[in-house]
């Protein structure tokens, strides 16, 4: 028996269970793109496999609607892959453990892929839908949005017939998104030298149990980076003994704000005794530091063997230097909004490998002056700290325009359904749209969806009930767009 049988919209829960079952994580997205063109094919639907596994279903028009402006459908088909530190999951094979609790679905101890899957089911069961009143719908579905957006990004600028663009990568019922941020990773590279010596002890340091959550629209909250926590209890170790960094290792996806981070690090053996009797106190220190962060904080300060080589005293303060002082969160708020993020960055992962400390700092904003100051801030700390540097993963953020008959025809659907007003905003997230509407300047773009919550973590969960009422409305949206 399926997970989802009998929740409603049936064909919905269908396709989005199906899903589940593949992995499809970003960069390994030929499985699941392979599944959505052979489902176009078997509805008998012209379907387009480009050469970077996008896909392109094409429905024509239904009688009365033949020279109607064409839709696009949109979601992505990978998924931010996360899961809890004990969770046995592989990713690469296994399907996502599906739970029913109540009105919400989650998995089980991992990320649900309801980002962007229930949007691509939704697309899905629209377009088999031979009852739906629509102009010609294509559904496009692209790969790895979640990491760089190359998929949009490979897209050809001339295979989308319709000029009406609908994005299905929202997250909350009931808002319209009309603009988003654009983006850029930071890469920093920090060359280190080690040391032999027989002067320290191993020690590790791990801190868990904060929550973590997508770094674009719950950067604002306070969820706590998992890095500068225990970079402080480094600090404060510091104080006490010459610790030497011997590895460190942090957060797993750019776009997820990291909840869990471990290090091994060099205690001098004429410290240890002053180092075990102030570990309760660097522990509360800290944790006062931390004391409106979200979840349960845990810091672990273990004791293990005797080690004979660790990082050079000048390679262990600039790895300390860069997770202190290289900014994460909140950097500017939109001046005529303030209750809406205008630029961000995400300190995400930090790591040491091949003789290298490796940190990946993501970053968004709406406006390009301050990215521009951001990026200069983060790169004046990166270059005083003698690390190198390179700039990937940009995207073009979305610009609100004054006038969209499709969001003016959204709003009044929406009014009409349920007797209230949309309410209608521009996210700290990056989607899709910003590249679609560089490549097809005419196209007329909203984004919705239906309520989601703690995506990008293993928490994430999807309303059954608000995907029944999205959907419901994007049937009477396209029967209105005649």
């Amino acid at each position: 028996m399926r997970v989802l049988e009998g929740l409603k919209p049936e064909r919905v829960f269908y396709y989005f269970e199906e899903l589940t079952k593949i992995p499809r994580c970003s960069y390994h997205e030929r499985e699941v793109s392979n599944y959505l063109k052979s489902v176009g094919e078997k509805l008998g639907l012209e379907t387009i496999q480009d050469d970077h596994l996008n896909i392109i279903i094409r429905k024509p028009a239904t009688k009365g609607y033949e020279n109607s402006v064409g839709v696009v459908l949109q979601g992505h088909m990978d998924m931010v892959c996360e899961k809890e530190s004990d969770s046995p999951h592989d990713f690469s094979k296994d399907p996502i453990e599906l739970i029913v609790d109540g009105d919400w679905i989650k998995a089980n101890k991992t990320t649900l892929g309801a980002d962007d899957g229930l949007g691509v089911a939704m697309g899905l069961a629209l377009i088999e839908d031979d009852t739906l009143e629509h102009p010609e719908l294509e559904l496009l579905v692209t790969v790895s949005e979640e990491v760089n957006m190359d998929g949009a990004i490979n897209l050809s600028d001339k295979v989308l017939n319709g000029r009406r663009y609908i994005n299905l990568d929202s997250e909350e019922e009931g808002i319209l998104t009309m603009g988003s941020a654009g983006g850029e990773t930071i890469e920093v590279e920090l060359p280190l030298n080690y040391e032999n010596s027989d002067e320290y002890i191993e020690y590790t340091v791990k801190v868990t149990g904060l929550v973590g959550g997508h770094s674009g629209i719950e950067i604002h909250k306070p969820k706590g980076n998992s890095n500068k926590v225990l970079n402080q209890v480094l600090e404060e170790i510091s104080k006490i003994s010459d610790l030497r960094i011997i590895e460190i290792h942090g957060g797993t996806k750019d776009n997820a704000i990291p909840r869990e981070t471990e290090a091994k690090i060099g205690i001098k053996k004429s410290d240890v005794e002053s180092v075990e009797k102030a570990l309760d106190k660097i522990k509360s220190t800290v944790l006062e530091l931390n004391k409106g962060i979200e979840g349960n904080i845990t810091i672990a300060i273990t004791r293990s063997a005797d080690v004979n080589k660790v990082l050079s005293k000048e390679s262990t303060e600039a790895i300390m230097n860069l997770i202190r002082d290289i900014p994460t969160g909140v950097f500017t708020m939109i001046p005529d909004n303030p209750e809406i993020v205008e630029s961000s960055d995400n300190l995400a992962r930090i790591d040491t490998k091949d003789d290298k400390f490796i940190m990946i700092v993501s970053m968004r904003s709406s406006s390009q002056k301050s990215m521009d100051d951001l990026r200069n801030k983060i790169v004046s700390v990166i270059e005083k700290n003698n690390a190198n540097y390179k700039i990937v993963n940009q995207y073009p953020k979305w610009e609100y325009k004054p006038k969209s008959e499709l969001r003016d025809t959204a709003v009044k659907v929406f009014k009409n359904m349920y007797n209230k007003d949309m309410e209608t905003t521009v996210i700290h997230a990056g989607l899709e749209c910003g590249v679609i509407n560089e490549k097809y300047p005419d196209m007329d773009i909203i984004s919705i969806g239906s309520d989601l919550e703690k995506v990008h973590t293993p928490e994430e969960r999807a309303s059954i009930s608000s995907a029944q009422r999205v959907y419901e409305y994007l049937r009477e949206l396209l029967k209105e767009l005649k």
